[in-house]
């Protein structure tokens, strides 16, 4: 009778030992969790300005330093800085909507497949955009009328340059690869959890 008593007292601390271990596990995963959902939320609040501020800012601009003109200078400005603008502005929707994809909910080889395909796209619309974006800035001297072959230009389009190349490098060097690093660095310690 003593024994059967103890094998019973035993499996009910076998079980409550192992419903421990699995609410201890489940916070240790919501804890982890927590640090690259932030991450991706700040990600998701930063492409959500990036579609509301060019409504603000463009007819700002525009209103201000453009002045119609009836002159092919003019359309071609127009042509060049509206195609980027365009172009740019579907690609941040789609960015936006990708990255509201992003579900913590699910398991977490789908939630990487859904974080590598954001990160991909980032870097494939963040190179298109900057091939792009001498179109869209010539563009916008066209509209203005501001002579880009001239001696009082040379300096300021030179500066124009330096910021542009050094906008380049920090941008793929430190902001889209090293946050997306960070990000799966993260997840990779949750599927260590789940996997022990």
């Amino acid at each position: 009778m003593e024994l059967i008593e103890l094998q019973n007292i035993w499996q009910q601390y076998d079980k409550k030992i192992s419903e421990n271990m699995s609410l201890n596990k489940e916070i240790l995963r919501r804890m982890l969790q927590s640090k690259p959902e932030k991450m991706i939320t700040r990600i998701k609040l930063k492409a959500g300005f990036t579609l509301i501020l060019p409504m603000v800012m463009i007819p700002f601009i525009m209103v201000r330093n453009v002045v119609f003109r009836d002159e092919i200078s003019f359309y071609m400005g127009i042509v060049l800085f509206g195609s980027f603008a365009l172009i740019t502005y579907y690609w941040a929707i789609r960015y936006y909507l990708l990255i509201n994809k992003v579900n913590f909910n699910n398991p977490v080889t789908l939630l990487k497949k859904d974080i590598k395909h954001v990160e991909k796209y980032k870097i494939k619309i963040t190179k298109f955009g900057y091939l792009f974006a001498p179109f869209g800035m010539t563009g916008v001297f066209l509209m203005a009328n501001i002579p880009i072959l001239s001696k009082h230009s040379i300096l300021p389009i030179t500066l124009i340059l330096l910021v542009f190349l050094s906008s380049i490098y920090i941008t793929f060097k430190y902001s889209i690869i090293e946050r997306f690093a960070k990000i799966n660095k993260e997840i990779e310690e949750i599927e260590k959890l789940e996997s022990e």
